[in-house]
């Protein structure tokens, strides 16, 4: 036992190490190849798309290991964990940007219903696509390669193949259209006089991928004395106690003498029992006053690593030959959701806000395409001071509403499998109800 234990330890270290070398390939790539920068491609993607192309699909020059196939599943549980770890809504800010939380509601649940529905109609002349693969839109263009990997994992848990592939396929090219097609709408906007804090030109002449030294920020800070515990050891223990905890729920829920609830608890996905533990033990840590020993911050370094891995290990494994088999439907797709968002982020919101409102129709417009960078960086090519309050306000309504779409990304590729016109009827609904509150309350207050 204990030889077999030290090869599967050693089997893990020397796995990884290959890994994160291919990541700093990457981040190398991106340092000298500026128009990636311009993309906001991470250094995961790039990287692992070197392997992939160096691998056994392409070049055949080097062999990837059989373990990086299992990496994403155990690392999106723990991106999920710290995701919802530490979250606390705010009433009263919610109901002061009440806009801009409507309009990042609007762009997620139309893209779900839409998403779906052109899915399935494509369905009917590419037989081959994988079941509700259109339901991937929302956890790729607008969640991006965190959430895609996170319903891919889930799907392909359930049988239903090449989920994780296509969603790094669509992410990244979500990504590339953020950028190209936003630039094309920020240059219009320009145009017709609708940016209206607009201080210099698009171009970026310093783009690096290093930080200056005064503008470096802390990892996370250490809450206990490092002589009784190295501090990051300890939030890297409270991540894994909840999922430790949940995990304990979800078989002592499986033991429950009803067959018929016990038999759908046993078919819930492992991703979720990070999310369940993460919000009980959250909420115990408040109510006992202990919560003064996590640091939210490293938390989320811990998510960014554990993403980084999942990253370029699903990217380093894609399967090509779905990439081009299904390549038409993808594009189809991918322009339907294009005149989508341009529709919800440039027509409907100019007729609900008065005022700066082409700031977040460019954020909206990036994150819901790309990545909150993409949407931010798109922004910024007008509003260079950030003078617009859209910028608050955008930030409000990821933080109230990215804690939900986290546990969506598990909880509804679930349920899809049940029906696919579950997520069509729930995202028809939500489209309805953002629209008239757009057209009846941030309209008639802005």
């Amino acid at each position: 036992m204990e030889i077999k234990t030290t090869a599967v330890f050693a089997t893990a270290i020397n796995d990884g190490a290959l890994l994160m070398v291919f990541l700093l390939v990457g981040l190398i790539l991106l340092q000298v190849i500026k128009p990636l920068q311009k993309l906001f491609l991470p250094a995961g993607l790039i990287g692992g798309v070197v392997v992939l192309i160096l691998g056994p699909q392409v070049l055949n020059i080097i062999p990837i290991p059989a373990t990086w196939n299992g990496i994403p599943g155990p690392m999106i549980n723990i991106v999920l964990t710290c995701a919802l770890f530490g979250v606390t809504l705010n009433k009263e800010r919610i109901k002061n940007y009440a806009g801009a939380v409507n309009l990042i509601v609007l762009t997620y649940f139309a893209q779900m219903c839409v998403g779906v529905l052109v899915g399935m109609g494509l369905t009917n002349f590419w037989e081959d696509l994988p079941y509700s693969w259109g339901l991937m839109t929302v956890y790729t263009y607008w969640g991006g390669h965190g959430a895609a990997l996170t319903a891919g994992t889930v799907f392909e848990s359930f049988g239903v193949n090449g989920m994780v592939s296509l969603g790094i396929i669509l992410a990244t090219l979500g990504l590339i259209v953020a950028m190209l097609v936003g630039i094309c709408v920020v240059n219009f906007g320009i145009r017709h006089g609708w940016a209206k804090n607009l201080t210099r030109t698009l171009e970026n002449t310093n783009l690096t991928c290093l930080v200056p030294v005064s503008q470096r920020k802390s990892l996370g800070l250490a809450t206990v004395t490092s002589d009784s515990v190295n501090g990051l050891a300890l939030q890297l223990a409270i991540v894994l106690f909840c999922i430790f905890v949940g995990t304990i729920i979800f078989k002592g829920l499986a033991l429950v003498p009803i067959t018929s609830f016990s038999q759908v608890i046993k078919t819930m996905p492992s991703l979720l029992y990070g999310i369940v533990g993460a919000i009980v033990i959250w909420a115990i840590m408040r109510k006992t006053h202990t919560d003064t020993y996590a640091d939210l911050t490293a938390i989320g370094n811990i998510s960014g690593v554990a993403l980084e891995f999942c990253i370029c290990a699903a990217t380093a494994t894609l399967n090509l030959k779905l990439f081009a088999n299904f390549l038409a439907p993808i594009l189809i797709h991918m322009v339907v959701i294009i005149i989508l968002m341009v529709f919800l982020c440039v027509v409907l919101l100019k007729r609900w806000m008065k005022r700066e409102w082409f700031e977040l129709c460019l954020m909206a417009f990036g994150q819901g395409l790309g990545s909150t960078p993409s949407g931010l960086a798109l922004a910024r090519c007008v509003d260079a001071d950030h003078k617009s309050t859209s910028w608050e306000g955008f930030g409000i309504a990821l933080g109230v509403f990215v804690p939900i779409t986290s546990a969506l990304a598990a909880i509804l590729p679930m349920i899809a499998m049940q029906s696919e016109w579950i997520p069509v009827i729930l995202g028809l609904v939500m489209t309805v109800i953002c629209f008239l509150f757009g057209e009846f309350v941030v309209r008639k207050n802005t």
